[in-house]
């Protein structure tokens, strides 16, 4: 697979993507505590098929980030940058996060309704969703609050980064050996790049400012009209929770559940989740 790596100043940050494919235009959004990395095996797929371009989101790839604008909604602006640089403004393309990176690309159909085909949402219920009010104030979901607030955050895990990565990928995994040490150390390494930790736990202290501009954002222009598939691993995620979730989003929402995956369903299971894409990006077309 020949990937190539680029770099684009814009909106006052220097971003790394990587590109792969071709084909309609694909877009993956990682997550935490991840990178671009985290979609190698889904883009291996799919690169016959969609010109897939993968960004680290700001403040990751070797670039330290400005001091703000971590909101969904400036993150989802270097998104679109990054998209004009590399499809132009022809073609919509199909959006998929995973975690923070569904929040990402949730703002991102919010604020560029016509140029997002569909939307995909991987383990990621976006700010001003039932879900993610319940997930906040859920003793199971302690990252959350614990990661916003930052401060607090960066001094425990700050010269710890690759204890802490490991910690969070192994105790959400199904299938252990999906990433494996030297994936984490890839990891641990983004992370412990200067500014790098600070920019990622601003992307969860800002999100009570997310859920607000999304709110208002669904409120001024309603539910988004173009198809967004909600995907959860089972049995944790059910077809009904997905589905009332992408309801309070979208018009046309869509729910998959994917078996023998813990949360990390883009190394776990990737050719499942492959065909998710697949599917969402034919329905558009």
């Amino acid at each position: 697979m020949d990937i190539q790596h680029r770099r684009l100043a814009a909106n006052d940050a220097v971003h790394h993507y990587a590109v792969v494919g071709t084909g309609p235009p694909l877009i993956l959004l990682h997550g935490f505590p991840q990178t671009w990395r985290a979609w190698s095996r889904v883009a291996e797929l799919l690169a016959g098929e969609f010109r897939i371009v993968m960004p680290d989101l700001r403040g990751l790839g070797g670039s330290p980030g400005p001091a703000g604008g971590y909101d969904k909604h400036s993150l989802a602006g270097d998104v679109r940058a990054i998209a004009r640089a590399e499809f132009g403004t022809a073609a919509p393309a199909t959006v998929c996060g995973h975690d923070l990176g569904g929040y990402v690309g949730f703002a991102y159909a919010l604020s560029h309704r016509d140029a997002t085909a569909a939307l995909l949402l991987v383990e990621a219920a976006p700010p001003g969703t039932s879900q993610l009010d319940h997930q906040m104030t859920n003793p199971r979901s302690w990252q959350i609050a614990f990661h916003a607030n930052a401060d607090v955050a960066h001094l425990l895990i700050g010269g710890r980064e690759r204890a802490y990565i490991d910690f969070v990928i192994r105790s959400r995994i199904f299938d252990a050996g999906a990433i494996d040490a030297a994936e984490v150390d890839r990891y641990a390494e983004a992370y412990s790049a200067p500014g790098a930790l600070r920019a990622a736990l601003e992307m969860y202290r800002s999100l009570a400012l997310d859920r607000q501009l999304n709110l208002a954002a669904l409120a001024e222009d309603g539910r988004l009209t173009m198809p967004v598939t909600a995907v959860g691993a089972a049995p944790a995620a059910t077809e009904a929770g997905l589905r009332e979730m992408v309801a309070e989003i979208a018009t046309d929402g869509r729910a998959e559940v994917v078996p023998e995956t813990g949360y990390w369903i883009a190394e776990e299971q990737p050719a499942a989740l492959a065909e998710i894409i697949r599917n969402a990006a034919r329905v558009r077309s």
